[in-house]
């Protein structure tokens, strides 16, 4: 075990609008006729955080007298994100993770371990989970997978569904129970997201807005629509054109001379991300709780990817000129102040070349699909899930390690995260604070839409976008059978390990 130290214990809940004092200096600039609600602002917005007391529903209710006698707690995790730190380094995100580790262990009386799967610089290979419990070994307790890897490991029905876990409370905030809903099958949920798991905050996309190229052309950003709720695809679309500059004159978008209105950070992402915003998914639950394919309808499905393809993949708004393209032109571009919108991710902040971009840009969740529904949804993608293996021999420590380091994650490390990225000069603005925050809270994340990895790939995003003859259509009647087969397999696999656990 770590030696023992004090603590620091602090609250950053700038995630609530309410706690934030405002003060602020310098006049708006005008802003032309165009689609919006607020002008855009020449000078920087400084805001100031409020402690509160806590409320009692991000707070753990373990026994104060749990002691585990010194066990040993110890997890996996896949890919190159770790959930724990091994030093502290002068970094509040990293040394917030060192802490929260240094907490469950003194709480508990426990020895966390954390090994890092991946042939590159991991503690071990990257191993199956499977071939893992059928080895017999048990030093590895928990596993955390990148969300499609959890869906289909969940079906080998080797883990614990967390409902059965002493201690793990899933209707406190920290482990988001609306979306603790949604992943469970059947009833159970074998999986879930914590707020350990940062990589699910990172990955949340949204919209970048670069309020310099929005000055130069008089234009007003949409504040006030998003607060209202009436962001919506139209209100997104109507800024098409508004920021044009073929300079050329050669019909397309030229990275190094040129500007323009659209780009993105995450193109690969970007039709998937349009089609949650306006709540379409390729896989869904149906009312029995199983997978269904497109229960929000085909036509909706072709109305919205046709949408995103003629207003985000338009060879005259957007620099992505062939389907090789990477995101580094636009993000060139919009560094720059030529290029007005840039589709992405909350963790697109820490690219080198916005976090040193001199103009101000601000954050803004995706539209709606019109002003009938209900919340804006910011999907996120490469979630990590933790899971249990269902021979460890003292599910009561793992239950209340779970639950601790998500209570503790909620209340420090999540705040950590929101307070580095508000740290950056063009990220301070109280609005920008609430909108950031806003693409937190309208995450969307659903085990069965794991599912669009195995059924349908990555085909429906950028790569066809770019054909001259793509046909969302015909796209959609092609693989609705490949699709159905393969759901239909895993409903089977479901409802076998449904009936083991009855």
């Amino acid at each position: 075990m770590k030696s023992t130290r004090p603590i620091c214990l602090f609250l950053a809940l700038l995630m609530l609008a309410s706690a934030v004092l405002v003060s602020c200096s310098g006049e708006e600039t005008p802003g032309a006729e165009t689609p919006g609600g607020t002008p855009v602002t020449g000078t920087a917005v400084t805001a100031a955080p409020e402690t509160e007391p806590p409320d009692p529903d991000t707070v753990h209710d373990l026994p104060a007298d749990l002691d585990f006698d010194g066990a040993t707690f110890t997890m996996a995790t896949s890919g190159g994100w770790a959930l724990l730190a091994k030093s502290i380094i002068g970094e509040t995100v990293n040394d917030t993770k060192y802490e929260l580790e240094l907490y469950v262990e003194e709480l508990l009386n426990v020895n966390v371990t954390e090994l890092r799967m991946g042939s590159d610089g991991g503690d071990i290979e990257h191993i199956k989970p499977l071939n893992y419990y059928l080895s017999g070994e048990t030093e590895i307790q928990v596993i955390n997978l990148l969300d499609r890897e959890a869906f289909n490991n969940m079906l080998e029905g080797i883990f614990y569904p967390y409902s059965s876990l002493r201690y793990v409370d899933l209707d406190k905030k920290y482990w988001y129970s609306d979306i603790a809903d949604r992943l469970s099958v059947g009833g159970y949920p074998f999986m879930t997201l914590g707020s350990v798991q940062l990589n699910s905050f990172r990955h949340a996309a949204c919209l970048f807005m670069n309020l310099a190229t929005a000055e130069n052309y008089r234009i007003e950003a949409p504040f006030d629509d998003v607060e209202n709720g009436t962001w919506t695809f139209d209100k997104m679309a109507a800024y098409r054109g508004v920021v044009h500059h073929d300079v050329n004159n050669d019909n397309k978008i030229d990275e190094m001379e040129d500007s323009n209105t659209f780009g993105s950070t995450q193109q690969m992402q970007t039709a998937l991300n349009t089609l949650s915003a306006a709540n379409v998914h390729f896989v869904s639950k149906g009312e029995d709780g199983m997978p269904a394919v497109l229960v929000d309808g085909a036509e909706k499905f072709i109305n919205v990817m046709e949408y995103c393809r003629s207003l985000l993949f338009d060879p005259l708004e957007s620099p992505w000129q062939t389907s090789g393209s990477t995101g580094q032109n636009s993000i060139h571009m919009f560094a720059h102040d030529r290029e007005l919108f840039a589709t992405g991710m909350i963790g697109d902040m820490a690219n080198e070349s916005l976090r040193n971009m001199e103009s101000v840009y601000v954050v803004f969740p995706y539209p709606k699909y019109d002003e009938a529904q209900e919340n804006y949804i910011s999907r996120t993608f490469d979630t990590l899930f933790s899971m249990v293996y269902n021979n460890v021999e003292d599910p009561d420590m793992i239950g209340a390690v779970l639950e601790a380091m998500s209570a503790y994650g909620y209340q420090h490390l999540i705040p950590a995260l929101i307070e580095t990225s508000l740290q950056k000069k063009y990220n301070n603005d109280p609005r920008n604070v609430k909108n950031i925050q806003l693409c937190f809270d309208t995450r969307y994340v659903e085990m069965s839409d794991f599912m669009v990895w195995d059924v349908f790939g990555d085909t429906p995003t950028w790569r066809l976008m770019w054909k001259n003859d793509f046909s969302p259509a015909s796209w959609l009647a092609t693989n609705q059978s490949k699709a159905e087969g393969i759901l239909d397999d895993a409903i089977e696999d479901i409802g076998y390990l449904i009936k083991e656990m009855s």
